[in-house]
């Protein structure tokens, strides 16, 4: 089944937003968004270390041990996002070797913390690489690797930096790369508080793009070979209808969202032993789900954090949060846009209730 919408994939996991600089799209209302001074403060070392939450990481005193050898290794961005409670993600590719990481924290200005953390090696991600809507499939010598970091709560908006380094089975430690964060506040955008419904997507994939609209049925068909040797095309193989789709953002950062679907799909054996169309009966697909928002204004991306949902009446909780950030491409007083770029990239639609 279809689910490509932003209110599904935010239970999954969450690029450039920013307000439109085009004053005809400036209705009342609108103001420009400026940095929250929060985010700025120099965080103490030690508080952030004593905070961090790492599966399979240890707190080790004293500093890092010193690079041994010669182990390539590097990231690809040296700056990125933290979220309060959910924290943030380590991502690199590392040799079949690879055994673990050293992780310091230390402050803007360079000064360390007190202990460091060694995280071992079950982290990496022996057969499948994480891409942006799943998994692939990844066999090659190099694999990827990705060391969840979450947040006590006494860890608050503000920014510090982090050294990493790698080692592998041989003893070999790699130089360390100085990596900074600035863990976002909590709503940050006033444009958008309120609540918003989804009215069309436009999904784009192998250069072609269909649109979803809000309230309309949207149908795929297929082609079968029945089993009397003839072929059928169904043009209404599966067809589904996005009901409802909503998201309220609040002036405190929380937000509430919820999405249903009808849909239904054909019957492939009745199908293929009559050859002629048989359906199953429609169902619905209900999602609702409250959090965080955070916007961040020098990146101008729009991050969701999840932490109770309910799909089709089964509820589920993240203890430190589920993210996912998309790119809002334009914001007016009754109107938002944001893309969630990829393979596959959804361009949705909302307007102001």
């Amino acid at each position: 089944m279809k689910k490509t919408y932003l209110f599904a994939m935010a239970s999954l996991f969450l690029a450039a937003v920013s307000c439109s600089d085009d004053d005809s799209n400036n209705g009342p209302g609108i103001v420009t968004v400026t940095p929250d001074p929060t985010e700025e403060i120099s965080l103490n070392p030690d508080d952030v270390s004593d905070g961090i939450i790492i599966t399979n990481g240890t707190r080790v005193p004293g500093d890092a041990p010193t690079p041994t050898g010669t182990l390539p290794f590097s990231l690809s961005t040296t700056s990125q996002s933290g979220f309060q409670k959910n924290g943030f993600d380590i991502s690199f590719t590392a040799p079949t070797n690879y055994a673990g990481a050293y992780i310091q924290v230390q402050s803007a200005d360079g000064t360390m913390a007190d202990e460091y953390w060694n995280v071992t090696g079950p982290n990496r991600s022996n057969s499948k690489a994480k891409t942006l809507f799943g998994k692939s499939k990844n066999q090659s010598k190099n694999q990827d690797v990705e060391i969840d970091v979450d947040f006590e709560d006494t860890v608050s908006p503000g920014t510090f930096c982090y050294l990493i380094c790698i080692y592998d089975t041989d003893g070999n430690i790699s130089a360390p790369v100085e990596v900074c964060v600035e863990v976002e506040a909590w709503g940050g955008n006033p444009n958008l508080v309120g609540t918003w419904n989804l009215t069309k997507e436009e999904v784009t994939y192998g250069g072609e793009t269909d649109t979803d609209i809000v309230g309309e049925e949207t149908c795929d068909s297929s082609t079968v070979t029945c089993n009397n040797d003839t072929s059928l095309t169904i043009d209404d193989a599966y067809c589904y209808t996005i009901n409802l789709a909503k998201i309220t953002f609040n002036a405190d950062g929380t937000l509430s969202e919820t999405f249903n679907e009808s849909y239904r799909d054909y019957n492939y054996s009745a199908t293929i032993e009559n050859c002629q169309a048989s359906y199953f009966d429609s169902q619905e697909y209900d999602y609702a789900a409250t959090g965080y928002w955070a916007y961040d204004e020098e990146e101008s991306s729009l991050t969701l954090v999840i932490f109770n949902e309910t799909t089709n009446g089964d509820p589920a909780t993240y203890e430190n949060g589920d993210a996912y950030s998309v790119t809002l491409e334009e914001v007016t007083s009754s109107t938002f846009t944001v893309n969630d770029p990829g393979e596959e990239a959804i361009k949705s639609f909302f307007t102001r209730q």
